[in-house]
């Protein structure tokens, strides 16, 4: 079983500069040879909302994202991701193995029709961060998760974190292209009410391979709670397939019957980086010293602006352009634009 996970983990952690679909692919081929699955879901989060933005999935579940959404935040229910946050391990399994069976809406009304049996969940926090989560499915065909198969995709969780963090800064091809913003209204129920031609084309952006167009709009639907509930930071930074970086952000509505407008469009390098920051693990200082840098100051005008030596401030930069993988300002600063 060691060989097994430490194999798995060094698989995963050659993923991270592989773009959107080969990415998903080579983890969960390295999952699957430590704990075999039928169908899955990965997903990230922005790590200053916590609110979803990236997402890849195959043999997933075809079930409406807005009846997940209530299974997720209104329904009482088995390993919800915000309890598995809290659950040392940050994992949990929910299963038909026992009688009684357990009493839960996800089980009985989600993943029975669909034909699983059985659902493992493993939430990834690192240094007391949530970064995002994993769900794997199991069919009538296998035998349903177990506690050890919990203890090895918590062994796993290290190196999960360390390649959906890197993967979210990966260096990439896409070029930023100028494009009008999209609005989403959504009303009081969830139900889209409109989804402007902008939008759309946006959100076809984030698409993969196995993903339907309703489970691209689960990044929607959380940023629209978000603004429901009257959080003043109900936005998240989302990269597309191709590397460019989009903001969602939501805000309440006085025109009836919507309730919320979401609008998506391309994000400034200020709006990137205290995510960038997060997922490149910069420090206080040194996410100072590059928001500076983006406002295209220079060291010495840094080192004043601070009241630091410009001697210091290059040390947090060559900091900086380590734990980033650039080996200057120009690169660093398309890695957030």
């Amino acid at each position: 079983m060691g060989a097994t996970v430490r194999a798995a983990r060094q698989l995963i952690a050659d993923t991270a500069t592989l773009p959107g679909t080969p990415f998903a692919e080579e983890v969960m081929r390295a999952v699957n040879g430590a704990v075999g699955f039928d169908g899955y879901y990965l997903f990230a989060v922005d790590p200053i909302t916590q609110l979803r933005c990236t997402m890849y999935a195959e043999n997933g579940l075809q079930v409406a994202t807005r009846r997940l959404i209530l299974n997720e935040t209104v329904e009482q229910d088995f390993n919800r991701y915000t309890e598995l946050i809290r659950r040392p391990g940050h994992v949990g399994v929910l299963a038909f193995r026992a009688a009684p069976e357990p009493r839960s809406p996800r089980l009985h009304e989600i993943l029975r029709p669909q034909g699983f049996r059985s659902e493992l969940r493993l939430v990834l926090v690192d240094g007391g961060r949530y970064w995002g989560a994993l769900s794997l499915f199991r069919d009538e065909r296998r035998h349903p998760f177990t506690d050890v198969d919990a203890e090895v995709a918590a062994d796993l969780a290290g190196s999960l974190c360390t390649a959906v963090r890197r993967h979210q800064v990966r260096r990439t091809s896409g070029e930023p292209v100028p494009a009008a913003a999209g609005v989403v209204l959504v009303g009081r129920d969830g139900e889209f009410l409109s989804v402007s031609p902008e939008a759309k084309t946006w959100l076809g952006y984030l698409r993969s391979d196995g993903l339907n167009f309703d489970d691209v709009t689960r990044v929607v639907h959380e940023v629209a709670q978000a603004a429901r509930a009257g959080r003043p930071d109900a936005l998240c930074r989302v990269r597309t397939q191709d590397g460019r970086w989009l903001v969602l952000s939501g805000s309440r509505s006085a025109v009836a019957p919507v309730e919320v407008a979401v609008v998506i469009q391309p994000a400034n390098v200020q709006q990137v980086l205290p995510a960038f920051a997060a997922w490149s693990g910069l420090s206080h200082r040194e996410s100072e010293v590059l928001g500076l840098v983006a406002d295209g100051l220079a060291a010495k005008q840094i080192a004043r602006r601070l009241d630091l030596s410009v001697l210091t401030v290059n040390d947090h930069l060559r900091s900086t352009y380590r734990k980033t993988g650039v080996t200057g300002r120009d690169e660093l600063l398309a890695l957030t634009s």
